[in-house]
């Protein structure tokens, strides 16, 4: 586990091909958040899936989120739907390796 700012954290795993990574914000965010990763910091070639969850009340159950994503240069931009205020949110990506 690698805490790499003081509002996330990140927890990545490399299954032999594949390298999911999970990452936690530590904080509850407002309406629309951004967050970004270097594909190549966790060893990942292709992004195959990105799933955005949310939890429903503060520290509470997690639903799926429609958020949009994007990678440009090797970074990858998950950003949120709009709407959920002060919610804590889980981004899992997973790529080859």
């Amino acid at each position: 586990m690698t805490d790499r700012t003081s509002t996330r954290k990140e927890h990545s795993v490399n299954l032999g091909g594949k390298s999911v990574v999970l990452i936690s914000g530590t904080t509850l965010t407002g309406g629309t958040d951004t967050l970004t990763m270097t594909l190549a910091d966790y060893g990942i070639r292709n992004v195959l899936a990105v799933e955005g969850f949310v939890h429903t009340t503060d520290y509470s159950v997690i639903v799926a989120e429609s958020g949009t994503t994007a990678v440009s240069s090797g970074i990858l931009t998950y950003t949120s739907a709009a709407g959920n205020n002060s919610k804590r949110r889980v981004v899992i990506v997973t790529g080859e390796s």
